[in-house]
């Protein structure tokens, strides 16, 4: 199983922010720059050719899949609020504190990323207009279930340097790769052509767009931040967290494969 070790940023420019006295980034770090950035271009193209399979699904299997991605985006919601908690005082908790707050809406709830998503799933037939959230978690994939148990966990009890690869970078800058080739490869689906007038599209307006390549030039800006000046080894438990991050997008797309991907035509 690949990892899909990425940024969706199409280079990775030199480390932001640094003033005169601000300590150079070590070799450590710009080396975790450098093998994030080359294994950029092969997550995107492997990861391409594993969502070809999209727009051959019928309709119902392609529900069932988006389906899977609302947990996601609610656990990540909840996770990054925990890894908030947790973070050093900086720019970084601030930023994270205030990436929280969007997901959430920014205080009106019709605005949350999941109640957006949630909306999306509606106006294409996946959930029933107005479902209630407990009843959305109770179908959630098993495999599903137990991957995003190890990541609240991880979050949660692992050092917080870990839990910033894995949320800050593997989730927050991981993502929006998934969401970018996921949304090119849905919108080629015969129902969503036919459709698409009529479909919910902001939540995907917003991460599969300008908005998430933004969050993941400051957020990578803000550890670099942190790690300025910082010995290697803080440097390898970012880079171990990132690794296990990576590698739990790769095994949820791979679940859903396995589960639903064999039905294309």
């Amino acid at each position: 199983m690949p990892l899909h070790m990425s940024l969706t940023n199409d280079a990775v420019s030199p480390r932001p922010g640094a003033g005169p006295d601000e300590k150079p980034a070590s070799d450590a770090l710009e080396a975790f720059w450098a093998r994030a950035a080359i294994s950029k271009l092969e997550a995107k193209f492997e990861l391409a050719r594993e969502m070809d399979v999209l727009p051959h699904l019928p309709i119902e299997a392609l529900r069932a899949i988006v389906l899977q991605y609302r947990y996601f985006t609610q656990a990540f919601i909840t996770d990054l609020a925990i890894l908030v908690s947790r973070c050093p005082e900086g720019r970084l908790r601030s930023l994270l504190g205030q990436l929280v707050n969007e997901e959430l809406g920014e205080g009106d709830p019709e605005e949350a990323h999941a109640r957006l998503y949630d909306r999306f799933l509606e106006s294409i037939g996946a959930i029933e207009p107005g479902t209630p959230a407990g009843q959305l978690r109770g179908a959630v994939h098993p495999t599903v279930r137990d991957l995003l148990s190890e990541l609240r966990d991880r979050t949660a009890l692992r050092s917080p340097l870990y839990a910033i690869g894995m949320r800050g970078l593997g989730g927050e800058c991981v993502c929006g790769v998934y969401f970018s080739v996921m949304h090119t490869h849905l919108r080629q689906h015969p129902f969503i052509v036919e459709h698409d007038s009529k479909i919910a599209w902001k939540f995907w307006d917003i991460h599969a767009g300008h908005a998430d390549a933004e969050h993941n030039t400051l957020v990578r800006g803000a550890v670099a931040e942190l790690l300025a000046g910082e010995q290697d080894d803080a440097v390898d438990e970012i880079a171990r967290g990132y690794d296990y991050g990576t590698a739990m997008w790769d095994a949820f797309w791979t679940a859903l494969y396995r589960e639903y991907g064999q039905q294309a035509s």
